[in-house]
């Protein structure tokens, strides 16, 4: 009997939990932002039958960003709507986690499918036609495809307490993150270079964010390698004598070079 009794206590607590998780006021469940491979949460059996109008917007950010340099961003939902929710996530080229968000007031964040998200984590109601979040994203060190894609909406809600007379604005905005940029938009050599082994004896690896030619000198100053690099090239060295080598990259502007021990 006391088995019936808990069960029957048990059951319309899980009715209310049940419902109130569909509404998600506060912290929404991740992948909802339209990026893709995400839908919204204006979908069957989440929030539907709104007809609110206006614009989701995210200020802050540059037209081209900056290697690992950090970015105050505000999310604002200006419209028709009582009371509203965000949720932003940035992407690279690959459709991949891009760079870190970082929460501000009224914010979170969460982590799905290796995914980053920043939504509220607690709803805002509007003043005057507008309401807004304020949050941080600290770009990467490099970026596939070298520009970053930011996907984002906010729902306008009709704040019955329910799903209902709700839907949602929808917004993207991309960057570009150029491979070699200072913090004064100069170009620099960075560290974006990786060459190895080091030393090496049959071959070298060699890695940069996009398209650049390699060169090999020897002590003297003669050129005795040179290949076209794509990102990532294996170029074979074989057939080099042992010694101290210089190896040159170009990859538009900037030039970068490292010292090889290299050859048999």
């Amino acid at each position: 009997m006391k088995l019936k009794l808990t069960t029957f206590l048990l059951f319309p607590a899980a009715i209310f939990v049940a419902l109130s998780s569909s509404r998600n006021p506060n912290n929404p469940p991740t992948g909802r932002t339209g990026a893709p491979g995400e839908g919204t949460c204006q979908a069957p059996g989440c929030h539907s039958g709104g007809g609110f109008t206006g614009s989701v917007e995210v200020t802050g950010l540059p037209d081209t960003v900056v290697a690992e340099q950090i970015y105050p961003l505000t999310l604002t939902n200006t419209s028709n709507a009582i009371r509203a929710g965000f949720q932003l996530t940035a992407l690279d080229g690959d459709n991949a986690k891009c760079g870190t968000l970082a929460t501000g007031t009224g914010c979170s964040i969460g982590n799905a499918g290796g995914r980053q998200y920043v939504r509220q984590s607690s709803p805002h109601l509007l003043n005057n036609g507008a309401t807004s979040w304020s949050f941080s994203w600290k770009a990467p060190a490099a970026v596939a495809g070298d520009s970053v894609h930011f996907y984002f909406v906010s729902l306008c809600a009709n704040n019955n307490g329910s799903n209902s007379g709700d839907n949602v604005l929808v917004n993207s905005k991309t960057v570009v993150l150029p491979s070699l940029v200072s913090a004064d938009g100069e170009a620099v050599a960075v560290d974006f270079l990786k060459i190895y082994p080091n030393p090496a004896q049959d071959f070298l690896t060699v890695e940069l964010p996009g398209d650049g030619i390699f060169q090999l000198f020897d002590a003297d100053g003669k050129m005795v390698l040179t290949a076209q690099v794509n990102r990532s090239k294996r170029i074979g060295i074989s057939d080099l004598k042992k010694g101290i080598y210089v190896a040159k990259v170009s990859s538009g502007d900037v030039v970068k070079t490292k010292i090889i021990l290299a050859g048999k």
